[in-house]
C-alpha cells in the first residue's frame, strides 16, 4: 500500500509539473505573438497613415506607391488586432497540453506557409514592374508592383523572424523538457502495471 502512495505521489508530481512547464511555454509564446502583433500593428498604422497622405499629395507611381501600400496595411491591421487580442486573451489553463503542442506546430506551419506567400507577393511586384514597361498603366503598375516589393519584403522578414522566435523558444523551454515529461509518462504507465 505504502508502495502504492508513494507511486500515485510521483504521478500526480510529474503530472503537475509537466502541466507547468506545458503552460510556460504557450504562456512565453503569447507574449511572442503579443509584441509580434505590435510590430505588425505599428507597420500596418503607420503605412496606413503615410500611403494616405502620399496618395492625395503625390502623382504619377509615387501615388500608386502609396495607395497600394495604404489599401495593403488595412488587411495588416485587421490580422495584427485579431492576433493580439487572441494573444491577450489567450489562457494557457483551458487549454490541455496536447491543445498545446498542437497549436505551437500549427502557428510554425502556417508562419512557413506565410513566407511562402510573401515570396509570391515579391513575385508578383516584379512581374508588376515588368509589365509596366509596355502598358499604358505603367505608372499605376510601377507603382502597386513597388508597394508589392516593399510589403512581401517586410512580411517575408516579419514571419521568417517570428517562426526562428518560436523556434528559440520552444528550443529553450519546451524540447528540454519533452523527453523527460513523456519518458515520465512512459515510465508511470509501466510502473503502474507492475
Amino acid at each position: 500500500m505504502k508502495t502504492i502512495f508513494s507511486f500515485l505521489i510521483f504521478y500526480i508530481s510529474v503530472s503537475a509539473q509537466s502541466d507547468l512547464l506545458i503552460q510556460s511555454f504557450h504562456q512565453s509564446r503569447m507574449n511572442i505573438n503579443e509584441s509580434a502583433m505590435i510590430v505588425l500593428g505599428s507597420w500596418a498604422a503607420g503605412n496606413i497613415l503615410i500611403g494616405t497622405y502620399g496618395n492625395f499629395k503625390s502623382k504619377g507611381e509615387a501615388k500608386y506607391f502609396h495607395q497600394f501600400n495604404a489599401m495593403w496595411n488595412v488587411v495588416n491591421l485587421g490580422i495584427a488586432t485579431f492576433g493580439y487580442l487572441n494573444a491577450v486573451n489567450s489562457n494557457p489553463a483551458s487549454m490541455t497540453n496536447i491543445e498545446i503542442l498542437k497549436d505551437y506546430n500549427s502557428l510554425q506551419s502556417f508562419l512557413l506557409l506565410n513566407a511562402g506567400l510573401d515570396v509570391a507577393y515579391i513575385m508578383t511586384g516584379f512581374y508588376l514592374k515588368e509589365r509596366s514597361k509596355n502598358s499604358s498603366g505603367a505608372e499605376r503598375l510601377k507603382g502597386y508592383g513597388n508597394s508589392l516589393l516593399l510589403q512581401g519584403g517586410f512580411l517575408l522578414l516579419f514571419d521568417v523572424t517570428l517562426f526562428f522566435i518560436h523556434q528559440n523558444n520552444a528550443n529553450i523551454n519546451l524540447y528540454p523538457h519533452l523527453e523527460s515529461l513523456l519518458s515520465g509518462g512512459v515510465g508511470v504507465g509501466i510502473n503502474l502495471k507492475l
